[in-house]
């Protein structure tokens, strides 16, 4: 999957534009019917640069599920178009390391009960938890081990509400607890 991400800003580099899956050489086909959604970072100078991702698989003209292969391409690539950050060139690649989450994920208010208790459940090692207001205003994204500060959760909640600017009210939000698989060429 590291492969991928990288020939496919290789490719938006030389050619300034999207390739396709035709266009990269993909070692594991299996990739190609399989569905998860991804966060691509990329890092130069071990500085994170550029960042991407899905909490929902993107889908195709026909709505079903784009495979890994498109979230890979499509994330890299949405990645180097972070305005927040530098541009880079391809005199650059040889600089830059590339992260990839694969994300399992799960709804936490699906089956009614707190929120918060399972937010307090949760392993802040392993967990990122990602809030989603009702009306889509509001988006905050807490990494697990993100800070020496978020000793539990109930400091998390703290942190939640203090990026939302307002208090975090369970019922108003979409939770997730966000599980991923690390890949990285570092």
């Amino acid at each position: 999957m590291l492969n991928i991400a990288l020939q496919s800003i290789k490719y938006y580099l030389e050619n300034n534009k999207i390739p396709s899956k035709n266009e990269i050489d993909i070692k594991d086909t299996a990739l190609l019917s399989k569905t998860w959604s991804l966060f691509v970072t990329i890092y130069k100078n071990w500085n994170i640069v550029w960042s991407s991702w899905n909490i929902k698989e993107t889908l195709k003209n026909d709505n079903s599920p784009n495979s890994i292969v498109d979230e890979l391409i499509l994330n890299s690539i949405f990645a180097l178009q972070d305005e927040r950050f530098e541009k880079i060139s391809l005199n650059d690649l040889d600089k830059i390391k590339i992260r990839i989450d694969v994300i399992s994920k799960k709804l936490l208010n699906k089956d009614n009960s707190s929120i918060k208790n399972q937010i307090l459940n949760l392993n802040p090692a392993k967990s990122w938890i990602i809030v989603i207001k009702n009306d889509y205003t509001k988006l905050s994204v807490i990494l697990p081990n993100i800070s020496p500060t978020l000793v539990n959760w109930q400091d998390l909640i703290n942190t939640l509400s203090n990026k939302l600017d307002e208090e975090f009210i369970e019922e108003n939000y979409i939770t997730y607890e966000v599980n991923s698989h690390i890949l990285t060429n570092y």
